[in-house]
């Protein structure tokens, strides 16, 4: 595993993931209700959206890895669903024992590896 150290922040032109970088970003997404929209529906709102199924809970079969974050401290996979066009991140260990096999492809299709101030082309 990495350590702290050699996690950096890259400048968003740099990066090719945007569906990575969509998932992290809504993450700290915060909504403020309008002003003619009851404050406490609006909260009862965000709950609800909070507590739907994510991931495996959803009872969809994974397709492929798009990305990978630890950025919460945990390694999570961004995973595409088949027959469903929304990801979800994902704890690594969930994925490791449900479809390891989409974990390996996701790593031997890896071009780039980012270490601190060093890119490693792999072929």
């Amino acid at each position: 595993m990495w350590s702290k150290e050699d996690n950096t922040w890259e400048p968003e032109e740099n990066l090719d993931c945007p569906d990575l970088i969509a998932a992290y970003e809504s993450q700290f997404e915060i909504t403020t209700p309008s002003n003619s929209e009851d404050p406490d529906k609006a909260k009862r709102k965000n709950i609800t959206e909070d507590n739907r199924a994510r991931g495996f809970d959803r009872g969809l079969e994974p397709d492929r890895i798009i990305g990978a974050t630890d950025a919460s401290g945990e390694l999570m996979f961004l995973m595409m669903w088949k027959n469903c066009k929304e990801a979800d991140l994902v704890p690594a260990n969930q994925v490791n024992v449900r479809c390891p096999e989409i974990v390996i492809n996701y790593y031997e299709n890896k071009k780039q590896w980012y270490c601190k101030e060093t890119v490693i082309e792999l072929d």
